[in-house]
């Protein structure tokens, strides 16, 4: 089993708090910044996170992430974590730029446009815009609770 597939979503968002500052933090501080109840929920989800060999403590009780894992559905990019989705609606949206490129210049030049290039552009729209608001909504849903 991955230590990401034990995490709980306080667990995680006290995980992605840690990866996010970079540097060793108390338990106040995880509570704080990663927006948690009280220091000994902090503290409850800081030791599961030792318990996975994901984080560390020092020898001044402040705690450091060990191990930068990744997880389902999403991707690190630095600091930052990404849903896959939203990276999917770029790719689309560069497609789309593309396609909206060969439009103009077929247009601009008077020559014809096949009806299946009107198709793809079309199919292209969609799917950026389904997977970028799947993106946001997987976001909002999974990482703030």
């Amino acid at each position: 089993m991955e230590p990401e597939d034990e995490l709980t979503a306080t667990a995680m968002r006290t995980y992605i708090y840690l990866i996010k500052t970079g540097k060793p933090v108390g338990p106040r501080e995880v509570m704080r910044g990663a927006k948690l109840t009280s220091p000994s929920v902090a503290y409850r989800n800081l030791q599961k996170l030792i318990d996975l060999d994901l984080v560390s403590k020092d020898q001044y009780s402040n705690y450091v992430v060990k191990e930068k894992v990744g997880i389902k559905g999403y991707t690190w990019i630095g600091k930052h974590l990404i849903p896959r989705f939203i990276l999917f609606g770029l790719v689309f949206l560069a497609v789309l730029a593309i396609e909206i490129g060969i439009l103009v210049l077929h247009l601009w030049t008077d020559s014809s446009v096949e009806g299946s290039f009107w198709l793809l552009t079309v199919v292209t729209v969609v799917s950026a815009v389904v997977f970028l608001a799947e993106g946001l909504k997987w976001r909002k849903s999974k990482l703030s609770t």
